[in-house]
């Protein structure tokens, strides 16, 4: 059977069907081989293939179309239209594998290309897969790239893919940047770049993931706040057992002293009954070294006292409970003004309001640190009037620059803010 023969029976179909995928994949292979700007040499073998690809379509389209034309077959067909239907069909099936297998090696030379050489498209698929957000836009908005991960940060921030790279300059804090949360909890940090692409100015948008470094700043920052806590706790410990251990050296030394009297009287207890027994000179010498010692310790006290720590032990001693929360200040006048306070609740508490308990609480910022002292009991009947203590507690507060407040209802409140000198 000849391929004109074919060509009106049933075979005509699969045959024209292959021809014509044959056909499409081959322009899609000369338009791939100028995308990824290939060799001379493919470009060429690439048409040229595809310009045989196309003639031996158009052979038998053509002599289809000339039979639908002359059904009478009154005029000759030409010649090379009838020497191309005289072939058998063999032929027309031989040069269909045959161009299958060269379209093979083409499809196969063009997927080892793109695996052995970078091309837009795989650029585009690393830049993709990138874990950072990358975007390039022109001056005036146009995006030229933008990938995955961009896109993502822009759908979450603006509910639409990035469509201007200047879109998140609202969110820009400084030069450097700007810190980004996203409502699924992440982290980004934006900067941008000016860049010079042939000639024209372009914007550079980068994207960073700083989720997990945020989270460790804010567990630094936290560990940090409890590390200044404990050291101001054990600054306070460090100050109160020095103070103890002065007491108790000097209590030690009293203690010896006392004994050293108590001889000394015993003695001149001895001496009185007989005289003669004694060196007298030695006996008053001992006696004038002790009242010495006995006249200093009463008229001076050289232990350092801590004012927060007798304001404690004061409203402990009249049976009022001091319950404090927050840090507490390791320096004067912060410290010196919180016993003040302490000292005249509690003994306000205890003579006006008949209760056994006072609330600390105490506040601190960068610029101030405030105390809020509640007691407990009977809630005062008239309202308050700031004489003796509560005057000198305002005297000092004021003296510092702060504000002193006090409230009768429901319960006794006093409120003292300080500010921070820097």
């Amino acid at each position: 059977m000849t391929i004109h023969e074919a060509l009106f029976t049933p075979v005509c179909e699969p045959l024209m069907t292959v021809l014509l995928l044959i056909l499409t994949t081959q322009l899609i292979l000369i338009l791939a081989s100028f995308w990824d700007e290939r060799s001379s040499r493919v470009r060429f073998l690439n048409i040229l293939f595809f310009v045989l690809a196309a003639a031996v379509f158009y052979m038998p389209m053509l002599d289809i179309c000339w039979e639908h034309d002359h059904p009478d077959g009154a005029r000759v067909r030409p010649a090379v239209l009838a020497a191309f239907g005289s072939l058998s069909v063999t032929v027309m099936i031989i040069i269909e594998i045959l161009f299958s297998l060269a379209l093979i090696i083409f499809l196969r030379d063009l997927v080892r290309y793109k695996n052995d050489h970078p091309t837009f498209q795989s650029v585009k698929e690393a830049m993709d897969m990138l874990p950072v957000g990358i975007a390039y836009g022109k001056a005036d908005g146009t995006v030229l790239f933008c990938n995955l991960v961009m896109n993502e940060i822009s759908h979450t921030l603006t509910g639409k893919g990035l469509t201007d790279p200047d879109t998140f300059r609202t969110f820009e804090a400084s030069e450097e940047g700007a810190q980004l949360s996203l409502s699924n909890g992440s982290a980004w940090h934006l900067t941008y770049e000016k860049l010079e692409v042939e000639g024209e100015n372009c914007t550079q948008l980068t994207a960073t993931d700083v989720t997990e470094q945020m989270a460790i700043t804010r567990e630094l920052e936290e560990k940090n706040s409890k590390l200044r806590d404990i050291h101001m706790r054990l600054d306070i410990y460090n100050k109160q057992a020095d103070r103890i251990i002065i007491a108790q050296e000097l209590l030690t030394a009293r203690m010896a002293v006392h004994n050293e009297v108590g001889n000394v009287l015993l003695e001149s207890r001895h001496y009185l009954q007989d005289p003669s027994s004694f060196d007298e000179e030695k006996l008053l010498q001992a006696l004038k070294n002790t009242n010495t010692y006995l006249l200093r310790e009463y008229e001076e006290d050289d232990t350092a006292r801590d004012p927060l720590a007798d304001a404690l032990e004061t409203a402990e001693a009249i049976g009022v409970d001091v319950v404090i929360t927050g840090i507490i200040p390791a320096k004067d006048p912060f410290r010196m003004i919180l016993a003040a306070a302490i000292s005249e609740c509690a003994s306000n508490t205890v003579k006006h309001a008949n209760g056994d308990q006072i609330s600390v609480n105490i506040q601190s910022t960068d610029r101030e640190i405030s105390y809020i002292l509640k007691s407990n009991g009977e809630a005062p009947a008239l309202p308050i009037r700031e004489t003796g203590g509560l005057k000198s507690l305002r005297v000092l507060v004021e003296k510092e620059n702060g504000t002193m407040q006090t409230a009768a209802s429901p319960d006794f409140k006093l409120m003292v803010c300080l500010p921070k000198v820097c």
